[in-house]
């Protein structure tokens, strides 16, 4: 019964996994307008003005000049430097959390990759790449487990032991951590049981031909964490896996001029017009978000 539980689990973490992010992505992607912040230096400017921060609006008549000229590819950079190196932790964190967040992070994108890399070589198991794809596939394990043990328990002990951070991190933080260093950890003691990954093969060529198998406890325990972990993710404050766009790309940097009558300047018409339902010193109740602007509290 286990066993036919682990590959129902095994299919259906990662569908709920996707499926739920995709549901998210929409409704975040429904949600009023937020406020720009414009911070610079943006990446989508030209090379000199990145430099000091410049903006599009420090030339002449400048919204009058269509802004034809696309940075893309220095956006896509400036995001990998901080989704894969966390530019920004290293930085501005005075805490020295950046290498334990760096290894934690990297301990993600590993176990995630681990586990394609075993579907792939079940997929392609017998062709002249298996062995590369079996060397891979272990060293991309070993490599996950020792690198996100060391991450998310050494935040966990650096967030406990220091006053300052203990004061903003919630419990929820504290389980987050710990459910992640328990995967990590669970796969770091199964592959010492099993250093080969026969059992974990096993169970992945299970789950993909509905044909269950007896697993190691450790192994079982392995994949029961990582797929409740997937299961989880979407529902939990981790979801900036996907967020980072939003918050980033379309908050951040966001500082295209408003053209009249375009999605964008109808919806800032639409939200101008919301009636606030509080009050406060000010704040009138019942007056639109415009009225607000324009004028003082009656």
């Amino acid at each position: 019964m286990f066993e036919w539980l682990m590959v129902l689990l095994g299919w259906g973490s990662v569908l709920l996994f996707v499926g739920v992010s995709a549901v998210k992505i929409f409704k975040l992607s429904r949600l009023p307008l937020n406020l720009r912040w414009e911070v610079y230096p943006s990446p989508h400017g030209p090379k000199e003005r990145r430099r000091y921060g410049g903006s599009y609006m420090e030339e002449t008549d400048w919204a009058q000049k269509p802004q034809t000229e696309s940075f893309l590819l220095a956006e896509l950079a400036e995001m990998g430097a901080e989704i894969f190196f966390l530019k920004r932790v290293r930085k501005h964190n005075p805490y020295g959390l950046w290498p334990f967040s760096m290894a934690m992070h990297w301990g993600t994108y590993l176990l995630m990759g681990w586990a394609g890399l075993l579907v792939v070589e079940r997929i392609v198991g017998g062709v002249g790449q298996a062995v590369v794809l079996a060397y891979l596939v272990n060293s991309v394990g070993v490599a996950a487990f020792v690198l996100g043990a060391f991450g998310s328990l050494g935040l966990a002990v650096k967030r406990a032991s220091h006053a300052d951070l203990r004061l903003y991190t919630a419990p929820v933080d504290y389980f987050n951590l710990l459910f992640m260093a328990a995967i990590f950890v669970s796969g770091w003691l199964s592959w010492l049981a099993d250093p080969a990954l026969a059992s974990h093969r096993a169970y992945v060529g299970g789950v993909l031909s509905f044909s269950p198998a007896a697993l190691p406890v450790l192994t079982g325990l392995c994949f029961l964490l990582f797929e409740l972990f997937l299961i989880y993710m979407p529902f939990s404050k981790l979801i900036h896996y996907f967020a980072k766009y939003f918050t980033i790309h379309l908050t951040l940097w966001e500082d295209s001029f408003r053209v009249k009558g375009s999605p964008v300047d109808e919806k800032v018409a639409a939200q101008l017009a919301y009636r606030v339902t509080w009050a406060g010193p000010h704040v009138a109740a019942g007056k639109t978000w415009l009225e607000q602007a324009q004028g003082e509290k009656k």
